[in-house]
């Protein structure tokens, strides 16, 4: 008879947790896959604590490869460019993981996925005057080229070597279409 009480308690603790854990899980992943549910929820998430209300007009959401990772643009209302990092749960809904802005025409970020580490590249090209980024590890040996030609905002990433240890920060060098550097 004891034998019996265990194991009920034990399956009642079990479906108590397993609900608890669902709970929180779909409470955590509950953006719609929308461009207004994920907009109004940047702008929720971007205002957290602040006194000064800021909005961020969603420019667009591009998947990382096959990755659950997605990055969503964005600019605010003083032409600043930010991104953030959207996560895909297994409810086909997001969370936000961090997002960020700033007045850098083009910022470099790196990005651990559930398929490795990306380094990405948002921006702005104003009056399309960059052709292409390089884009250089400042602490390994790897770099690499990213056209930006036909863009004026963008969202541009690669997927980074699994050897890699430390993929942050970059130097980032800008090219005209004529291969000289303009900044």
């Amino acid at each position: 008879m004891c034998r019996v009480k265990k194991v009920i308690y034990f399956s009642v603790f079990l479906i108590v947790f397993c609900i608890g854990y669902s709970l929180r899980y779909f409470n955590q992943y509950h953006i719609e896959d929308s461009n207004v549910s994920i907009q109004s929820n940047l702008n929720s998430w971007l205002n957290r604590g602040d006194t000064e209300q800021i909005s961020a007009n969603l420019i667009k959401v591009v998947r990382l490869n096959q990755s659950n990772t997605y990055i969503a643009l964005f600019q605010l209302e003083n032409d600043d460019i930010g991104y953030s990092q959207l996560i895909k749960g297994l409810n086909g809904k997001f969370k936000i993981e961090l997002a960020g802005y700033g007045s850098n025409v083009v910022s470099y970020e790196n990005i651990r996925t559930n398929e490795g580490m990306y380094g990405i590249l948002v921006g702005k090209n104003p009056s399309l005057k960059i052709n292409h980024i390089t884009t250089k590890l400042i602490h390994e040996e790897f770099s690499f080229t990213t056209d930006v030609s036909k863009d004026e905002m963008f969202v541009k990433y690669k997927k980074l070597p699994s050897d890699l240890k430390k993929t942050f920060p970059a130097e980032l060098t800008f090219y005209d279409a004529n291969n000289t550097v303009i900044y």
